[in-house]
C-alpha cells in the first residue's frame, strides 16, 4: 500500500451547486479532519481531532476552518470510508463543498498544506488497481466511462467495469499456461512423454482454448471501438462539389463556411451526430485536386490523412457534370477503404 496520502479536486472546473475533494492514504482522515469542525459539537481546538469519533460511509454536517485564521472557508458535508471498504481500498475522504474556484482551491491548498500531496492524473483509479480492487480492464472501463461518448458507449464500459472482459481474458490466460506446462513436461521427460501424443494435444488447446476466443475477441472489439470512439466518415471529393452543404445539412447547423468560390475549406472540420445510439464523426474535408499554393497543398494532405484515418469514406461527385478524370484519380484513393458515392 502507498505510504503517500493524495488529494484532488474530484469534480470538473468551474462555478456549481456541489464540488468534491478527495484524498486516500492512510493519513488522509487525520490531514482532512486537520481543518473540519463538526456541527453542534463544540471541540477545544475548533476542530474534529477524534478519527473515532466519525462513523465510516456516513455525511457529517459541518465546516472547514482556516488553521491561520480559525475563520470558516465553507459550508462542507464530511464522509469517511475506510479501508479496504473505499474506491482505492485506503482511507478515504470526500469533502463535498460548494462549487467555485476560489473556494475550492482554497481548500485544496489547506489540505496540501497539512500533509497531503497533489495527486497524478489517474493516480485514484491506479491506486484501486495497484491495491487489487479492480484489473487493468476495469481501469480503463473507468476512463471509458467518463469519455462515454453515447449510451451504447456506456452500457459496453459498465460491462467492462463489472468484469466481463476479464471473464472472457482469465480462461485464455488459464490455457496459456496449461500449454506452457505441457511444453516443459516435454522438454524435461521427453523420453517419457509421447511426442505426437503431445502435440495433438497443445495444438487442440491452442485451436480451441486460444485462437478461436481471441478472433471473438476481436470481432467484439470492432463494434465496441465504433460505440467508444465513434464511426469516423470522411467526405470527399473535388472542390465545391457540396461536401461542406452536406455537412451542415448533416448536423443541421451551418459549421462549416459555404461559398460559389472552390477552395474554400483548407483545415479538416469534424462533428459528431449519433445514429440510433452510435457516435458518428463527420470530417469535412478541403476539395482533392492540383494544388497550386501551400496552404492548399496542407489542406489536401490533410484530406489524405484524413481517408487513411477514417473508417468509412463518403465521396461527392457533382451529378450535374460527367465523371472527369479527377473523379476518377480519387476513387482510386479510395477503392480499398469502405465507401458511398454520394452524386
Amino acid at each position: 500500500m502507498n505510504s503517500t496520502t493524495i488529494a484532488a479536486i474530484s469534480t470538473p472546473f468551474g462555478n456549481g451547486g456541489i464540488g468534491i475533494i478527495r484524498l486516500s492514504g492512510n493519513r488522509s482522515v487525520h490531514i482532512a479532519l486537520s481543518l473540519f469542525q463538526r456541527s453542534h459539537k463544540k471541540e477545544p481546538t475548533g476542530v474534529t481531532r477524534d478519527k473515532a469519533q466519525l462513523a465510516s460511509h456516513r455525511f457529517y454536517h459541518g465546516k472547514i476552518i482556516d488553521p491561520d485564521t480559525r475563520e470558516a472557508i465553507d459550508e462542507v458535508l464530511f464522509v469517511v470510508m475506510r479501508a479496504p471498504k473505499s474506491y482505492t481500498r485506503e482511507d478515504v475522504v470526500e469533502i463535498h463543498t460548494h462549487s467555485g474556484p476560489v473556494v475550492m482551491e482554497k481548500i485544496y491548498e489547506q489540505l496540501l498544506s497539512a500533509g497531503a500531496s497533489m495527486a497524478e492524473p489517474g493516480e485514484f483509479t491506479k491506486r484501486a488497481f495497484i491495491n487489487g480492487r479492480i484489473d487493468l480492464t476495469q481501469a480503463e472501463a473507468v476512463a471509458d466511462i467518463i469519455d462515454a461518448k453515447s449510451s451504447m458507449a456506456l452500457k459496453v464500459a459498465n460491462r467492462h467495469l463489472a468484469g466481463g472482459l476479464s471473464k472472457k481474458i482469465i480462461p485464455i490466460r488459464e490455457t496459456l499456461f496449461e500449454i506452457n506446462a505441457l511444453l516443459e513436461v516435454s522438454i524435461d521427460f521427453s523420453e517419457d512423454v509421447q511426442d505426437d501424443i503431445q502435440r495433438g494435444a497443445m495444438a487442440e488447446q491452442l485451436e480451441e482454448g486460444v485462437l478461436k476466443s481471441i478472433e471473438k475477441l476481436l470481432k467484439n472489439y470492432e463494434q465496441d471501438h465504433f460505440y467508444r470512439d465513434g464511426v469516423k466518415m470522411a467526405v470527399i471529393g473535388r472542390p465545391n462539389v457540396g461536401k461542406s452543404s452536406l455537412m451542415n445539412c448533416l448536423i443541421k447547423r451551418d459549421r462549416s463556411i459555404v461559398t460559389a468560390v472552390p477552395g474554400t475549406t483548407r483545415d479538416v472540420i469534424e462533428e459528431m451526430i449519433h445514429i440510433k445510439g452510435l457516435p458518428l464523426v463527420i470530417m469535412d474535408t478541403a476539395g482533392l485536386h492540383d494544388a497550386l499554393g501551400e496552404v492548399e497543398k496542407i489542406g489536401i494532405n490533410k484530406t489524405r490523412q484524413s481517408i487513411k484515418d477514417a473508417d468509412i469514406v463518403l465521396f461527392m461527385v457533382d451529378s450535374s457534370q460527367p465523371l472527369c478524370p479527377e473523379d476518377v484519380a480519387i476513387y482510386s484513393e479510395i477503392a480499398d477503404k469502405k465507401h458511398i458515392v454520394v452524386k
